[in-house]
């Protein structure tokens, strides 16, 4: 399986929804993902499940937060609902994710995040690793 990594800043507010006969929890948010190489950003969507949904609710709360994101690429097929055509398409998955405290003051004293063992954790504002820099010389480009 690959597993994907990204870090971006938070586009817009999460859109969080219940679905379904399970009561599925479904969290949809987008990224700004900065392409380094000409300092434009690539806007990637992605959606969460059930505990991880609601963290990601609870947590990426700010537009412009930096998320660090760990996904999985996943079918996602289905019949669209006015012409009943069946319609392909991949759909990130966020598995775990990291939040990084602000340079300004947190709405919250505390923080949750997921970890590998699906335990949850809590860990203060000054607890979490600062905003990582980017236009630091610390990223290598590798030219494929």
């Amino acid at each position: 399986m690959q597993i994907n990594h990204h870090v971006g800043r938070l586009v817009r507010d999460v859109n969080f929804t219940v679905r379904g006969e399970n009561k599925t929890k479904i969290a949809y948010f987008k990224l700004a993902i900065n392409d380094l190489k000409d300092g434009k950003a690539t806007y990637i969507n992605y959606v969460a499940f059930n505990k991880t949904a609601e963290l990601i609710r609870d947590y990426v709360t700010d537009v412009g937060q930096v998320v660090e994101v760990e996904f999985v690429m996943r079918n996602h097929n289905y019949n669209d609902k006015n012409t009943g055509q069946k319609i392909y398409a991949m759909q990130n998955q966020v598995t775990q994710f990291r939040i990084y405290k602000s340079n300004q003051s947190s709405k919250s004293s505390a923080v949750q995040t997921q970890i590998a063992d699906s335990k949850n954790s809590e860990v203060t504002d000054n607890d979490l690793p600062p905003y990582p820099d980017f236009n630091s010389n610390a990223f290598e480009y590798v030219e494929g």
